[in-house]
């Protein structure tokens, strides 16, 4: 995993959910709401909002405190610090949540007022009827399969395989819902324990 440690969570929002939620700290400095491995929330420390439908756009960042669990088994975390931050996300679409390294984010190009006011505007235009119902994280064009592979050997390879019912469950919590991406690196960091 190129030795550089994953320390945040990036999570997708719609425009209205950014307007709504995101743009202004709530009082009670809390945000999300996500099924995620317990472990995951001691690796966490930062997480990036990603505007749907923006070209690939970062807009928030969260300095985070701690993590808790709500009775139905979902995370959210309260946060010390945010700051608007908008940079081009450099990998695939974010339908649920991503785990990435900040060292690997902050390096990425801040973009210029103009290119963000650009697509804070494409985001608000495009009425994403997708983003309100339920998508399939498998992506369009790979089966979840290859898509779990090809995740696993850009982010672990040194790592071995998981076995046929490792890989099979893999398969079965894409085919529900789940971010392929978060789905290979919780399995992985789960196994460093």
């Amino acid at each position: 995993m190129n030795n550089i440690p994953v320390d945040s969570i990036v999570f997708s929002v719609t425009y209205e959910n950014y307007i709504k939620y995101i743009l202004k700290d709530k009082p009670e400095k809390t945000v999300g709401e996500w099924t995620m491995k317990g472990h995951m929330t001691n690796h966490i420390k930062f997480a990036y909002t990603y505007l749907k439908d923006s070209d690939q756009m970062i807009v928030k960042k969260y300095y985070i405190d701690r993590f808790e669990k709500q009775g139905d088994g979902r995370y959210f975390f309260y946060f010390s610090k945010s700051e608007d931050i908008f940079f081009e996300y450099p990998h695939s679409t974010v339908q649920g949540r991503h785990y990435r390294s900040s060292i690997d984010l902050e390096r990425c190009d801040k973009l210029s007022e103009n290119e963000i006011k650009n697509r804070l505007e494409k985001s608000k235009n495009i009425k994403s009827e997708a983003s309100t119902s339920k998508i399939k994280t498998s992506g369009m064009f790979e089966p979840v399969k290859e898509e779990l592979t090809k995740i696993r050997n850009e982010k672990f390879k040194d790592q071995p395989l998981p076995t046929a019912e490792q890989a099979r469950k893999l398969i079965e919590r894409v085919e529900d819902g789940e971010d392929a991406d978060a789905v290979v690196t919780e399995f992985y960091l789960e196994k460093k324990k």
